[in-house]
């Protein structure tokens, strides 16, 4: 091999797979990330919601058969 030559194809770049950039993965990766993490907070909060509905009838009706 001569002296300067590198194994491998000529022009290829490290930076992209397929024709598109692992940047452009990369920055979708991370926004479907913070989009579950969005998702995954209001589902929480929602279901946290029902739980603290649910306490707050279990208490009137508690109230109303004892009264």
């Amino acid at each position: 091999m001569p002296a300067g030559r590198v194994a491998g194809k000529a022009g290829y770049s490290n930076h992209y797979y397929n024709g598109r950039s692992y940047v452009g993965i990369n920055e979708e990766i991370m926004w479907v990330s913070i989009g579950m993490g969005i998702t995954i907070a209001l589902l929480i909060t929602i279901a946290l919601c029902y739980i603290a509905r649910e306490k707050c009838q279990k208490r009137q009706r508690e109230y109303y058969v004892s009264a």
